[in-house]
């Protein structure tokens, strides 16, 4: 019998877990396997917890959301099918939480909480599970953390709640880790512990999330400054806002479309909104792609990745001169095919899209461009990088007038939907398209200072314009800013310093003068922390000993812990561990935008990873057994038994079985109310 461990069982976890179950039931040698599943918590949510409240959302509509692989996953193994987000809210006909009960329609292209998203995922490992078959035995652990791994007698042992526990193969998708405090930060927090002596309500959060833990302390009578204007602001901002009782209300048929206004609880604080950027993220457009529609890349294909990589010495690329001409290519495609099918038709877009896939130089493009369309309405990069014109710096009240009208025509456009709105469709290309880039940039696909610029550059630009929160939340940030609540009119270089005279923190605008000061401050960034700044006492003995080390690429760390093409942890000694693995966010740094959720019929890339790795240790397993008779029978340790209950071997049930019941709509978390 082979012992297999899986430490962590959030999203990624649960793909490798389902790809265990997927191998052993197409396994003719019935070869037995144990399976020891450790988490601290409960199995399948990871982040999304179900005990968060519906106010907190999941970034991407129900339709492209799955746990399970398809027939387009390729390299992934043998397939197991299962439900889609959306094809599981049908499914459970009324039985959400608050939902009524009979017949309840969904919204396919809604935004749901992320803590019935979490349910989803818990029912998802209940649901594999059941598919184990009877050769595969499952112990649960998830009332504690595993506290150590260590590699001795000829395998693994899993330390975990006083008790070790041998493994043949180990999996680590812990996921998202805790950041120890840099020096600046442990000063910060050394002035704020001494300011509380003349200023009792002063507060630091450096961990945003629980988002409901950090903010828990803060009431109607603090000033609460954001730094950053991201998805992580967007939850605190809801948790400050509506989850105290604030209610948004439609404008009604006198205002534009989509058009709030907050009415207050009494109970928010004042919060200041400030970036480095100045600006939020951009809206996410309405999905009029349906669940499989992806723009389909005409110039940075994977085809021309290898190509490039195959005639630049050594291998590796610069992003700025290689990549990202074929990416604005392909944006301009989509953005030109757009406008001009909403302003002339179709024919006339299609034949413009000839004439670009044809043209065979930046010249050649710019002067069909222009014989096409209007000066004033060609696609710029620069603009949507620096969007903000200098009139509007001019003063704050300038600057505070032009960010809602950008706001709201931000908002207008994504009402127009990711294909009728020229420049959502444009933006759009960025999602689509990230399997490619990640080709590009994986495995130290780039040179040093070109990998450097991407993350530091071009990173938080993509996430700006294609990565951004539902419309709606740009419309709730509007009536806040209208209502009072909020101010986010600090313009670009703002930021925030400690006041140890008025024990506060002032928020420093881009214009000398004009600050304004908060009792608490929050960062609002979630952390992804390299190996050695992870807090947890897992890593720094997985560091200490050498069984991990961080990725580098030259003298560059940009996050996570090494590991080869199949996902196998290298150790500090250069040596790949062809019985280790890790997947997810512990390896952000050697793979890019880890943390994306598996979306139906796109290859994903964590159920290729997943199927990568648990298929490397079928092989391995296979191997083992061409050189020995049998396995040996190895007794299990004194406490070898799950913390819930010893789970029995089950037979494996049709794949098909999931309910069936008639059409269900769950209303999508309300984003007016």
């Amino acid at each position: 019998m082979y012992k297999i461990a899986i430490i962590g069982l959030g999203p990624r976890g649960l793909s490798v877990f389902d790809r265990i179950i997927a191998y052993a039931r197409n396994d003719a040698s019935a070869t037995p396997l144990a399976l020891y599943v450790f988490d601290g918590k409960e199995f399948g949510p990871g982040c999304h917890t179900t005990d968060q409240g519906s106010h907190l959302l999941v970034n991407t509509v129900a339709c492209q959301m799955t746990q399970f692989s398809d027939d387009t996953v390729r390299g992934g193994g043998p397939l197991l099918y299962g439900p889609s987000f959306a094809d599981w809210l049908s499914s459970k006909s009324g039985s959400a939480p608050g939902a009524q009960a009979g017949h309840v329609d969904i919204d396919r292209n809604g935004y749901y909480s992320r803590a019935l998203f979490g349910d989803y995922l818990r029912w998802c490992f209940e649901y594999v599970k059941k598919l184990a078959p009877p050769h595969v035995t499952i112990y649960l652990h998830n009332f504690s953390t595993v506290e150590d791994l260590e590699y001795k007698d000829d395998g693994w042992q899993v330390s975990y709640d006083g008790q070790a526990y041998p493994a043949d193969f180990v999996f680590l998708t812990t996921g998202h880790a805790r950041k120890i405090p840099t020096e600046s930060e442990r000063e910060l927090t050394r002035k704020v512990d001494a300011g509380r002596e003349r200023n009792p309500r002063l507060q630091l959060v450096l961990e945003p999330y629980p988002i409901r833990n950090a903010v828990s302390g803060v009431t109607e009578r603090d000033t609460v400054a954001i730094e950053g204007m991201g998805l992580t602001t967007c939850d605190l901002v809801a948790q400050l806002t509506t989850a105290r009782g604030g209610v948004f209300e439609s404008c009604g048929k006198m205002e534009p479309a989509g058009r709030l206004r907050y009415r207050p609880s009494g109970k928010e604080p004042r919060i200041l909104l400030y970036a480095r950027s100045g600006l939020p993220l951009t809206a996410r457009a309405v999905n009029q792609k349906g669940v499989f529609g992806q723009y389909k890349a005409k110039f940075l294909t994977l085809a021309k990745v290898e190509e490039l990589r195959a005639t630049t010495p050594g291998g590796q690329l610069d992003f700025q001169q290689q990549i990202m001409p074929l990416l604005w290519c392909d944006m301009q495609f989509s953005y030109y095919f757009s406008y001009l099918h909403q302003r002339h038709d179709r024919l006339t877009a299609l034949v413009f899209s000839n004439e670009f896939l044809a043209a065979e130089s930046f010249d050649a493009r710019q002067a069909l461009i222009d014989k096409y369309v209007p000066r004033r309405d060609q696609l710029s990069w620069d603009a949507m990088v620096h969007p903000i014109p200098a009139r509007a710096l001019q003063s704050r009240r300038q600057y505070d007038d032009w960010l809602r009208g950008f706001m709201w025509r931000d908002f207008e456009q994504a009402l127009l939907g990711n294909l009728n709105s020229p420049v959502k469709s444009a933006c759009d290309v960025l999602r689509d398209v990230r399997d490619v880039i990640r080709s590009a940039i994986d495995f130290a696909g780039l040179t040093e200072q070109s990998h450097r610029w991407v993350l530091s550059e071009f990173l938080p630009i993509m996430n700006r314009l294609a990565v951004g929160p539902p419309k709606e939340r740009i419309a709730q940030w509007l009536a806040l800013i209208d209502a009072g609540v909020v101010r986010a009119d600090f313009g670009p270089g703002a930021r925030a310093v400690y006041d140890k005279q008025a024990a506060s923190f002032v928020v420093q605008s881009h214009w000398s003068g004009e600050s304004e000061q908060a009792n608490v401050l929050v960062r609002a960034r979630a952390s992804l922390p390299g190996p050695l700044e992870d807090k947890s006492p897992l890593m720094r003995k997985m560091v200490k000993r050498g069984i991990v080390k961080p990725f580098m690429n030259g003298s560059f760390h940009p996050g996570g812990i090494a590991v080869d093409r199949s996902m196998n942890v290298v150790g500090a000694d250069g040596a790949v561990q062809e019985s280790l693995w890790a997947l997810g966010t512990l390896v952000e740094g050697c793979k890019f935008y880890t943390f994306v959720l598996p979306r139906p019929g796109a290859n994903s890339t964590s159920m290729v990873d997943a199927g990568r790795a648990v298929g490397r240790m079928m092989d391995v397993i296979a191997r083992r057994n061409a050189h020995r008779d049998a396995a040996p029978i190895v007794d299990e340790p004194p406490g070898a038994v799950e913390a819930l209950s010893a789970v029995e071997p089950v037979a494996a049930c049709a794949i098909d079985t999931w309910p069936q019941q008639g059409i269900a709509r769950l209303p999508a978390n309300d984003l007016a109310a």
